[in-house]
């Protein structure tokens, strides 16, 4: 008897030290930096036009406030409203922004109603999940570049003032390339949720580009949280293709094709300019979830030659099923790339979700290597 006893009460008090480790979220400023558990009540939720959505507890702007920000590709809209007006608890790092405490959602699974047990294979505070490998026929790593003098002035400040100093770079290179191999880059500009994992970000794209001899680079230059200016990005793709240039010096003439999700797909429009102006021959895009396209601002701002920007190929995906952008808005965006002066664009519709779908980036893929 006094063996189940003992079990008894194990069970009673682990379960009120589980319960006991959720920190209110009136607390959470005191957290700056740790990986915890708050929970509370959702006051508000609200999503902006980019496709971020700010859970809001207590009053915006008074002491105890603090806001879980989900940003593109976490959860759809409509799921994370249904948790306002609820007790919910969000596992994750407190960050400090604009002196108010927040935690940005790694995933969907990082939310749940409180009380209920994290979901299975969920990040608990302190715990690390092993990363299972990401390649097989060909080779993903990961490196840090310090930005040149040019570069840091090309790239510009943020508008708090931040100036960058190094870039993030991943890459996928094909298993046995050879340095003096003729190369087709494929540039993947990262969305939100892919800014702290460039290797799995570009694994998708690897797995269809690099058997066809493709070579796929990321890059991003870690950064607050704001607006960033126009040559930011593309700034960061110099610095990847100047450091890969010492191993593979054809990079330099190499045709580039910029590719990108949701916000990276917007992201890689803005880009396109920028890249061009620098001399480097980017001859298309492939875009999916597409959105927000900033296509024309970066014609305007950087001004390439109308020819070139005529003969730009631009592939559009789009899935049946996406939650990040509908059918509508993706043609929208795509018409908005086309009146811009593109007139090699193809809008192809697949069943399925957002994101990199194979057999369309195949499609694509093969289009851009077609002469014609």
């Amino acid at each position: 008897m006094s063996g189940i006893f003992l079990k008894i009460v194990s069970l009673f008090f682990g379960a009120t030290l589980a319960h006991s480790a959720a920190i209110p979220f009136s607390e959470a400023a005191k957290h700056i930096g740790e990986e915890v558990t708050i929970t509370g009540k959702v006051s508000r939720v609200s999503t902006i036009a980019l496709g971020m959505t700010f859970l809001n507890f207590g009053i915006e702007g008074e002491a105890g406030a603090f806001t879980a920000v989900a940003r593109p590709g976490i959860s759809d809209a409509d799921t994370l409203k249904a948790f306002e007006g609820k007790e919910v608890e969000i596992t994750g790092k407190v960050e400090l922004y604009k002196e108010s405490p927040q935690i940005v959602l790694k995933s969907a699974k990082a939310i749940r109603p409180a009380g209920e047990a994290p979901a299975e294979g969920e990040k608990t505070p302190g715990q690390e999940k092993p990363e299972k490998p990401l390649a097989t026929d060909y080779e993903i790593s990961a490196f840090e570049v310090e930005l040149e003098r040019g570069e840091i002035r090309a790239a510009g400040k943020t508008s708090s003032g931040f100036v960058p100093s190094k870039t993030n770079v991943a890459v996928a290179v094909p298993s046995g390339m050879k340095p003096d191999e003729a190369i087709k880059v494929l540039a993947v500009f990262p969305d939100f949720s892919g800014e702290n994992n460039l290797e799995k970000l570009i694994a998708p794209y690897a797995k269809v580009a690099c058997p066809k001899g493709w070579l796929v680079v990321a890059a991003h230059s870690p950064s607050p949280l704001n607006e960033l200016p126009p040559g930011w990005f593309a700034t960061m793709y110099q610095a990847a293709f100047r450091h890969l240039g010492t191993k593979y010096p054809g990079i330099a003439d190499a045709p580039i094709y910029l590719a990108g999700s949701s916000i990276g797909a917007g992201r890689a429009t803005l880009g396109y300019g920028a890249l061009v102006k620098e001399g480097y021959h980017v001859e298309g895009c492939f875009l999916t979830s597409l959105k927000w396209e900033d296509f024309g601002k970066s014609i305007r701002t950087f001004n390439p030659s109308k020819l070139k920007v005529k003969r730009t190929k631009v592939f559009v995906s789009h899935g049946s099923k996406d939650f990040m952008t509908t059918e509508t808005e993706s043609k929208k965006a795509a018409e908005a790339i086309r009146n811009a002066g593109v007139k090699e664009l193809r809008h192809d519709l697949h069943e399925g979700q957002g994101g990199v779908d194979p057999d369309s980036l195949a499609k694509a893929l093969e289009w851009f290597n077609d002469p014609e």
